[in-house]
């Protein structure tokens, strides 16, 4: 499991390794701009590789890499391969774009690095020398010593192989404007490949949004741990492939700091999946009630249905209008049908439901007709189990609050809007919503007492204390029945036992890996999300 960080908990581990531990600052900016500059390295290694190869033959080129790498000795023939590559290092120039704080320390470090290594590496002052840091004037020292190139121009970066974006780190609070805004565009319309230290310039660390204007990288290394900006939009698409790495903090450090922000790995799936066990039967793993459908919208509550039957539990029950019969019998016989007349519902049969369940799911395709209100209002009443709030049943929440006073026997309640139906729930405009993701699935999980998760393209789940990302899914599973399947997905894994914060946000997580094996197959485009059920399995049993 992934930790994600925002600037308050990075400066804490920072302030707490340094102050407290007295892990000197200086061997921590070595070892991160070390970490950046292997990273380029061994890219343009790569692709000087690849041309090595198309001479030397491909096999004798990696030979060579693999044993230059352990310091063996290597033959004539890969002698002249590593020729070839130091060669290609001086021909290579980089740039290191450097603001005063100490992210334009690392910047320079990075170019100090990249030169001993051989290549042609310089360095731009972007910031004001005389607001420096004291590492930064440490690192600046170093580099004039060394007689580094020093670049005044910003029309110096096309003729760059390499920049590195040291100009901002995860302190950047306000917009950038004036001179660094020039800089800053300069980089980014250069079109060099950008190489971010930590965050890309101009992205919000706590919010993955664009201050201004921003640096869009083909790579970001990030030190310790993840921090939202990189894995929230609009930061996510700016950052490119985000690499995270180990400098040197102490656990203890992220102890101290409260980390309180998660993201799940494919590698965390078997571990978290409900146990199976060989003496066992249907009962033993949990039954879903799914009340969902009208006429005319019936594949709703089928999706909905057949993805908690993908989880693994033991029974399904679509309770749905009597129109969805047919339709639902030969889509998914393995169901418990039980259908009511829209007129005329039968309450006891709701109410014998509801005590058959472990789980309930309400909501996808409901409508918001009189009786869908009705219907709403007695689950709301007599709910004994945990219970999953989607689609049209969180429309008419939105328009009928008082209900929220009637949730008297609900156990747990598991809320999954989507960015226009966050804004209904909260009167906040979808854009202020989109700004600050995090904060607004936390506070209204926290005022409300529920778990929030709050689809977007990337997922924000919260019980108001705890808080996922989800890092899984791509945009083909912007499809009509997406979100019927993983509200089916949570409900399945609420009846198994689970948490309603863990059913909610690995059940995010399991949806996601399924579109994404169902894109990595099928595509993106025309990927329906009858796709994402059948690939469920497939994420599953790969797992095990």
């Amino acid at each position: 499991m992934l930790k994600i960080v925002d600037s308050k908990q990075m400066k804490a581990i920072d302030s707490y390794s340094i102050n407290t531990l007295k892990i000197p600052s200086l061997v921590l900016m070595e070892r991160a701009a070390y970490a950046v500059a292997r990273v380029i390295c061994e890219d343009l290694d790569a692709m000087e590789m690849h041309s090595v190869a198309s001479v030397a033959g491909e096999q004798r080129a990696e030979a060579w890499v693999k044993q230059a790498r352990q310091h063996k000795c290597v033959t004539a023939g890969e002698q002249s391969a590593e020729i070839r590559v130091k060669q290609a290092r001086r021909r290579k120039r980089v740039i290191a774009v450097c603001g005063s704080g100490n992210n334009g320390g690392d910047g320079l470090a990075v170019a100090r690095i990249l030169y001993t290594m051989g290549f042609d590496a310089g360095y731009m002052m972007a910031g004001n020398v005389e607001k420096a840091t004291q590492e930064t004037l440490c690192q600046l020292e170093i580099v004039r010593n060394l007689q580094l190139t020093e670049y005044t121009e910003v029309s110096d970066f096309a003729g760059a192989d390499v920049l590195v974006d040291a100009v901002f780190g995860i302190g950047l609070m306000r917009e950038v404007t004036g001179h660094f805004a020039g800089v800053l565009e300069a980089m980014d319309l250069c079109k060099t490949p950008v190489y971010a230290v930590d965050i890309p310039s101009g992205v919000s660390t706590d919010t993955g949004q664009v201050l201004g204007c921003g640096v869009h990288a083909v790579k970001t290394v990030t030190f310790g741990c993840n921090k939202l900006g990189l894995v929230l939009y609009p930061g996510a698409g700016y950052a490119g492939e985000v690499i995270v790495s180990d400098i040197g903090f102490p656990e203890i450090s992220e102890e101290q700091a409260g980390i309180n922000t998660f993201a799940y790995e494919k590698s965390d799936i078997y571990g978290y999946l409900p146990p199976r066990c060989a003496y066992s039967n249907k009962g033993s793993y949990g039954k879903v009630l799914v009340i969902a459908g009208s006429k005319n919208m019936g594949g709703a509550g089928y999706f909905c249905a057949r993805a908690a039957y993908m989880t693994g539990c033991g029974l399904v029950r679509v309770l749905t209008v009597e129109e969805n019969r047919e339709m639902m019998l030969s889509k998914l016989p393995e169901a418990v049908l039980t259908t009511y007349d829209s007129e005329a519902p039968d309450w006891n049969g709701f109410a014998g439901a509801l005590e058959w369940a472990d789980s309930v799911v309400l909501g996808p395709g409901l409508t918001t007709q009189d009786y869908a209100l009705r219907i709403v209002r007695y689950v709301w009443e007599n709910c004994a189990v945990p219970l999953v709030m989607d689609a049209d049943g969180l429309n008419l929440l939105a328009a009928h609050s008082y209900l929220w006073e009637l949730r008297t026997k609900v156990p747990a309640l598991v809320l999954t809007p989507h960015l226009g139906e966050m804004s209904r729930l909260t009167g906040l405009d979808i854009g202020a919503i989109a700004g600050q993701l995090r904060q607004v699935c936390r506070d209204f999980a926290s005022s409300h007492g529920v778990v929030c998760a709050l689809k977007d393209a990337r997922t924000v789940i919260s019980d108001g204390e705890r808080t996922f990302i989800n890092l899984s899914g791509n945009d083909g599973m912007a499809t009509g029945g997406s979100g019927d399947v993983l509200s089916g997905i949570i409900g399945g894994f609420l009846a198994s036992g689970m948490e309603p914060l863990k059913a909610a946000s690995f059940g995010c997580f399991v949806h996601g890996c399924a579109g994404d094996a169902a894109r990595n197959e099928k595509g993106a485009y025309g990927l329906l999300a009858s796709d994402i059920i059948q690939y469920m399995s497939k994420v599953i049993c790969d797992s095990e």
